[in-house]
């Protein structure tokens, strides 16, 4: 119901801003692609925005069957208004017959450099997972990003810049799709980058985000009707999120570090990240053993106190994963140029050609003894057979190659194609060995 609102609303806004138009005889701009009105006496901005993302994927797939398609991933609709210091900003996803709310935020301009802003937008971490999809260099974004990148969330963020220095920090409270019962997670976030060389020859920036998260309840537990350990975290990337997946249950905190740097030098640009994570876990031994009830079985083959579950089912251990990606690109008809307020590249002039090559390295194991019995734990066969482990998370872990060719025909118009090939080593498809996927994208912008 508050989707269809949405939306409606957004309609709404959209063509009031056409009529007012046309009474006030605002005067019609088309920077960067795109459509603003501005009244005469230049009090009020209206900027109407959009995206359509036409793609198709083959997979040149190992073992594992993939599914190759053609589909319309991504449909943008949206729209934002300034007046005076405020403005706001509305966009609606429509891509995979799906409706989901993305940026929906009201901004207070302190300063020309100095923001405030409140509702859902990108939290300030790293470089890729703070940047729309329709800036990145690739066909979405790298596998290290898609693991454990954040994206958007409900808060109320700030936000400062000069030529050299940009930082950004924020409060957060969850996801605007989050519909599980229970409470919901917060989050702090925060990321600095800092350009000690920028000018005409060539730019060096180096950066780094941090997060604290309490995740999301997943629904309550039915056995116990509590969702303080029915919490989830999870990691995944890939081709259809097969080879890279950790789920994490029973997380209590999340924690993530970025480092990034990123180099532009005429036609030339150099970009890594590097992320790390520790999810913490817990569970409640206490309301299992009450409903295991250890006095109907015998002592010596059940828990009988809160201190046996670790010994019997395994200790739900804390969890460290990390990933890193480095990726260089060269323009053909244009040179890289930076963008002090959002620390990254501004996009290419029209008739420019890109090509590019990465190497992204994620890691989702974290794996402590020997796999037997469906558990990792000490070689210990007695343990092992009666089901001890210690609860290691195996995600899987890819080393992948990858190029892309785009061709920006226009300010609205930009041809891409991708191709990535996957060393995989994931022991729930040990067969499989190396994927290789060939995408192709016809992105419109306005």
């Amino acid at each position: 119901m508050f989707k269809k609102l949405y939306i409606a609303a957004l309609l709404t806004g959209v063509l009031a801003s056409g009529a007012n138009a046309q009474e006030n005889k605002i005067s019609v701009d088309n920077p960067n692609g795109g459509i603003k009105l501005t009244s005469a006496d230049k009090e009020y901005q209206v900027s109407i925005n959009g995206r359509i993302y036409m793609d198709g994927v083959h997979y040149f797939d190992d073992v594992t069957d993939l599914s190759s398609d053609v589909s319309i991933d991504d449909i943008r609709f949206g729209t934002s208004v300034r007046w005076g210091k405020w403005s706001a900003k509305i966009n609606v996803g429509f891509g995979n017959d799906e409706v989901k709310i993305k940026d929906a935020f009201l901004r207070y301009h302190h300063k020309k450099n100095s923001t405030f802003t409140v509702g859902n937008f990108f939290e300030p971490f790293g470089i890729e997972a703070a940047e729309s999809s329709k800036n990145l260099r690739f066909i979405g974004a790298s596998n290290t990003t898609q693991a454990m990148g954040i994206g958007r969330g409900v808060g109320l963020g700030y936000t400062y810049y000069t030529q050299k220095f940009y930082g950004s920090t924020g409060i957060f409270a969850g996801t605007v799709d989050n519909n599980n019962k229970g409470d919901q997670g917060f989050s702090t976030t925060s990321k600095v980058a800092y350009t000690p060389i920028q000018n005409e020859d060539f730019v060096f920036q180096v950066g780094g985000s941090f997060t604290y998260r309490k995740p999301e309840a997943n629904g309550f537990n039915e056995s116990f009707n509590d969702d303080d350990y029915n919490r989830v975290v999870e990691f995944a990337a890939g081709p259809e999120h097969k080879f890279l997946n950790a789920t994490m249950n029973g997380a209590q905190s999340d924690m993530r570090f970025n480092f990034q740097t990123l180099a532009l030098k005429g036609p030339f640009m150099l970009q890594a990240e590097y992320t790390q994570a520790k999810v913490t876990r817990d569970d409640d031994y206490v309301s299992k053993l009450m409903k295991d009830g250890p006095l109907y079985y015998v002592t010596y083959a059940w828990p009988v106190k809160p201190q046996d579950y670790p010994d019997w089912y395994g200790e739900l251990r804390d969890i460290e994963t990390k990933a890193y990606y480095v990726q260089a690109g060269f323009l053909l008809g244009d040179n890289y140029k930076y963008n002090s307020s959002t620390a990254y590249i501004k996009r290419p002039k029209a008739g420019a050609f890109e090509f590019l090559v990465r190497y992204d390295h994620t890691d989702l194991n974290d794996i402590d003894g020997t796999y037997f019995n469906g558990a990792y734990g000490p070689a210990d066969l007695n343990a092992a057979l009666g089901g001890a482990g210690n609860m290691s998370i195996q995600g899987g872990k890819a080393d992948t190659y990858s190029l892309a060719v785009n061709y920006y025909l226009s300010s609205n118009v930009m041809f891409r194609l991708n191709y990535d090939y996957m060393d995989v080593d994931n022991q729930k498809h040990p067969l499989d060995k190396n994927i290789g996927v060939l995408k192709g994208r016809i992105q419109v912008n306005f």
